[in-house]
């Protein structure tokens, strides 16, 4: 694209339609990249609390069933 704009001697232009045309990609994909993120996210936090009450939780059974 750079060397038919220097031919045709409209690079400015051709080089403004393309950082137009990357800078609407770029917004599209930050605008979708909270809906990906957040379930991930969730499911990841629940996994930790998870384990964290597994280790809370497994050792008072096991003096429980000790006694």
């Amino acid at each position: 694209m750079v060397a038919i704009g220097e031919e045709t001697g409209e690079l400015d232009s051709i080089l403004e339609e393309l950082a137009g045309f990357y800078e609407e990609e770029i917004d599209l994909i930050m605008d979708n990249l909270p809906a990906i993120i957040e379930p991930v996210l969730i499911l990841a936090l629940g996994v930790g609390v998870g384990g964290v009450a597994i280790a809370i939780i497994m050792p008072m059974y096991s003096i429980t069933s000790a006694i």
